[in-house]
């Protein structure tokens, strides 16, 4: 397996329920590696993230990157503290 692309598009292939919506078949756009066996992943259909395993989620195009997420890619901050409180 090739090194994901941010922004690359991903099929839940297992039960993952993400505020009451079960994602198994749906798409999803990677984001990040997280802790442990985990990467962050934005559910259009849901608008929401969800931290899923890799063991229930595979690549639709290896190496590919949408055009639509590459542009929400773009757009996306981290959380970034700014100020110290003490």
């Amino acid at each position: 397996m090739t090194e994901i692309k941010q922004g690359e598009a991903l099929l839940f292939t297992g039960d993952y329920d993400l505020f009451g919506t079960n994602c198994n078949g749906l798409e999803g756009m990677f984001y990040k590696e997280v802790y442990g066996d985990k990467c962050l992943v934005f559910v259009p259909t849901v608008d929401e993230w969800a931290e899923p395993s890799w063991s229930i989620i595979e690549r639709k195009r290896e190496g590919y990157v949408p055009k639509r997420y590459k542009e929400l890619c773009k757009r996306i901050s981290e959380l970034r503290i700014t100020f110290g409180t003490g």
